[in-house]
């Protein structure tokens, strides 16, 4: 039900469009089969002209909604990635069911909305208008047609039960091969080195084998589906055609009229076998959404507090650990440490101690498995989530670089104030950079880039991991000289390895290594 509320929200404009040209195509059907009566019944080229004229533009009226589907499966796509996107760091997800959500599931989405939605939009435009036009020719014909149209429904619907469990054992499959395979990548190296690709291989055929029979077992049931529903309109076809020709043998029916009401026929039933033909990407679907509905909207967090806090804040970790999903150690255990308001902070330790996942941690992005982080005297943990991410900016060691110009990789935050960019690009040797086109930049480069962002981004917390690394004298000095320049009323957390970074800073923290 969610999906069909927010369908009808985002997208009432390509509704109505998909909607009005059901209508029409449905009306150039009855006055096609109208005019090809006509034609047969008394050959003339204007009953000719027109019956082509309809049927082809009833075939250039199908095509048009064809591409307002289409256009309907890409927004409802973006909508769904966006809320995945959004969340997807906000819980843990194992890597199989992440990459079966954002593939197969989205995938099965969009065959929905470009082969099952056309014919539920057909049958329920095209059937009561068919239905009425039948009745308004012929009662006994209308009824026949009335008295078998349920028939196919609830044979779906005994399929769909008795298909669903198949459904999803291969979705769980197909889950577990996308996890091995995911983590066969992740290993690779360290399996080649001990000489275990075999049995990585081995693991990775024996799971597809399994996600293949599965599948196949889905697919049976879809064909026994398609060929009973094929069966079933066929028979209804043929028992109004029969029904016709007896009452026209009698005399109980006009020729025209009985014509027109069997070119009806197949039409009236056409979006139902159509529909049976798709039936296995219907179910498909069905468990998909449902998996998007699992992960978008179950056990949503509370909202939190709204209170003001004083900008910028004095950031507190009392007794933080942290271990990542499926890892026994820990990355950081009992970490108590305190950060000034209002100064730059070296964050310090040798490699591995943690300082990335720390500034994780501080940004958002992680949560602790223990201990809590407190802005003053208030814990994150009771803070409103967008609140509390509107008010940092986390830099990583290898800032994203996306595919569109540069001028909207710098400004991706708000709207874009172009004396304050080119001032950034000056004082960081970026001027000369072409901003209206995309480019590859170096690391360097990119390293930057992400300074700026942060900047342009105006937060009170800035999180900075190793941003001079690998910088030359000059450029670093004038990289720190822009952070000193901004610092003011802000709270600056720099993990770094650098002397002059360490001797820049107003306060050092160091962080210690776990010792296993």
């Amino acid at each position: 039900m969610f999906t069909i509320i927010k369908i009808f929200k985002d997208n009432k404009k390509i509704l109505a469009e998909i909607a009005a040209c059901k209508i029409v195509e449905g009306f150039f059907i009855l006055l096609g089969a109208s005019f090809l009566v006509k034609f047969i019944a008394a050959p003339s080229e204007k009953f000719l002209l027109a019956t082509l004229g309809f049927f082809a533009g009833r075939f250039f009226i199908s095509s048009r909604a064809e591409i307002f589907f289409a256009r309907l499966s890409r927004n409802m796509q973006f909508s769904f990635r966006k809320k995945i996107h959004e969340q997807i760091f906000d819980k843990e997800i194992p890597s199989g069911e992440l990459l079966t959500l954002i593939f197969d599931t989205l995938q099965a989405v969009e065959e929905f909305f470009l082969k099952v939605a056309p014919q539920i939009f057909s049958a329920i435009i095209f059937l009561p208008i068919f239905l009425i036009c039948a009745a308004v020719v012929d009662l006994l014909t209308a009824a026949i047609l009335l008295l078998t149209l349920p028939i196919a429904p609830i044979l779906l619907w005994l399929i769909g039960k008795a298909t669903a469990e198949k459904n999803s054992r291969a979705w769980a499959e197909l889950q577990k091969l996308n996890g091995d395979f995911r983590e066969l990548l992740a290993a690779i190296t360290t399996l080649k080195m001990f000489n275990r690709i075999d049995a990585g291989a081995k693991k990775i055929r024996e799971a597809s084998q399994k996600s293949s029979a599965a599948t196949l077992d889905v697919l049976k049931l879809a064909f026994v589906s398609s060929f009973a529903l094929e069966l079933i309109t066929t028979l209804s076809i043929a028992l109004v055609a029969v029904t016709l020709g007896l009452r026209l043998v009698a005399g109980n029916v006009e020729f025209q009229a009985a014509l027109f009401l069997l070119l009806l026929a197949p039409e009236f039933f056409l979006p139902i076998r159509k529909f049976g033909a798709a039936f296995h990407v219907l179910i498909s679907a069905r468990e998909s959404l449902e998996r998007l509905k699992k992960f978008l909207f179950a056990s949503e967090e509370v909202a939190g507090s709204v209170e003001k806090i004083l900008m910028p804040p004095t950031i507190f970790l009392d007794n933080v650990s942290f271990t990542y999903p499926k890892k026994f150690s820990p990355v950081l255990r009992g970490v108590s440490l305190k950060f000034q308001a209002g100064k730059i902070t070296a964050l310090i330790g040798e490699s591995g101690a943690g300082k990335s996942t720390l500034l994780k941690l501080l940004a958002g992005i992680l949560k602790p498995t223990a201990g809590e982080i407190f802005w003053n005297e208030i814990p994150t943990s009771r803070m409103e989530k967008n609140s509390r991410l509107s008010k940092i900016s986390y830099v990583p060691q290898a800032p994203h670089l996306f595919e569109t110009t540069l001028r909207k990789n710098f400004t991706m935050f708000d709207a874009l104030d172009a004396a304050q960019l080119q001032k950034f690009l000056l004082a960081l040797n970026l001027s000369t950079l072409d901003l209206n086109s995309p480019q590859k930049l170096s690391r360097g480069q990119l390293q930057r880039l992400g300074l700026i962002r942060a900047l342009l981004k105006n937060s009170p917390i800035i999180l900075l991991d190793e941003p001079t690394a690998g910088l030359d004298e000059v450029t670093e000095q004038k990289v720190l000289a822009l952070i000193k320049e901004i610092s003011l009323r802000k709270t600056i957390i720099i993990a770094t390895h650098r002397a002059a970074v360490i001797n820049f800073a107003d306060e050092i923290l160091k962080l210690e290594t776990i010792l296993l």
